[in-house]
């Protein structure tokens, strides 16, 4: 475990260029969403704020495409994991003492209006070379402005969801890459030759599989891969109540939600390629 990266503080959909349609896809599925948000660096989310963490929907218009190439030139989907930090900088030196190698730390914000006036939210960013993984992005993200983004009326969605509890993600050898990130992490679970290992920090849990092993789980459920070899395919989301998930996706095609009890599974089709988990 690397010191000051503390557990996960979000998880990213990128949207490539349909923000718009992702917005209307993730209410409809009864997620409370918060107004759109333009960053200093070009470009533009919505968050469905939980309790310890949150999800995102980021998008870049195309008159900004060059300030974000790694959004602009990525796939629809998951595309990035922030791990919560008390001090970026303090991350950055533990990243490097662990050979990680990270990029310097960044400044980003945004405005927010309140009934106050409007504020700006501030972030510290400190992200792992792009090499690091082929599947997406892993960066460290400080809250200077914490208040701002935390706000208690942005937690209560229609379909209870709580956090974050599960990425999947899908490599060719689970065994070698849970390896290789096991440092970033707290407990790792793996064995050569399986289909499936596991890495935990905190409340997270993130699981690296085959992806014969994900299409045999998720089946028409599952994201597009686009040809790609490694990605990330699925969140599994905790929720208050099941109940309240069922309400929140009556009126959504039956084919595209499986209801397996204790979890319902929401096909990545109907959430800009991306598998929707959720459990009680």
């Amino acid at each position: 475990m690397i010191p000051h990266c503390l557990g996960i503080d979000h998880a990213v959909i990128n949207t490539a260029g349909r923000i718009d349609d992702a917005v209307d896809q993730f209410a409809r599925l009864g997620f409370r969403l918060t107004p759109r948000g333009f960053h200093s660096t070009g470009s533009v989310n919505h968050l469905m704020m939980f309790g310890p963490d949150y999800l995102e929907l980021i998008g870049v218009p195309a008159e900004h495409a060059a300030l974000r190439p790694e959004l602009a030139n990525s796939p629809r989907g998951l595309n990035a994991i922030a791990f919560a930090t008390d001090t970026a900088s303090g991350a950055h030196t533990a990243l490097e003492r662990a050979k990680f190698m990270p990029q310097p730390v960044k400044s980003l914000s945004r405005p927010v209006d309140l009934d106050d006036g409007t504020h700006e939210a501030r972030f510290a960013l400190v992200a792992l070379p792009p090499e690091t993984v082929g599947w997406g992005r892993l960066f460290a993200c400080e809250h200077l402005t914490r208040e701002l983004v935390w706000r208690d009326s942005l937690r209560n969605h229609p379909n209870g969801a709580r956090e974050i509890t599960r990425l999947t993600i899908v490599v060719p050898d689970p065994h070698a890459e849970a390896t290789r990130l096991a440092p970033l992490f707290a407990e790792a679970s793996m064995r050569p030759g399986t289909e499936r290992a596991e890495l935990t920090l905190g409340h997270l849990r993130v699981e690296l599989v085959t992806a014969a092993l994900l299409q045999h789980r998720l089946g028409g459920s599952a994201c597009e891969a686009g040809g790609r070899a490694t990605y990330m395919a699925a969140i599994e989301l905790r929720c208050s109540s099941l109940d309240a998930v069922r309400r929140s996706l009556r009126t959504l095609p039956a084919r595209h939600v499986h209801d397996q009890g204790s979890r319902v599974i929401v096909a990545a089709s109907l959430a800009c390629n991306t598998t929707i988990e959720f459990i009680e």
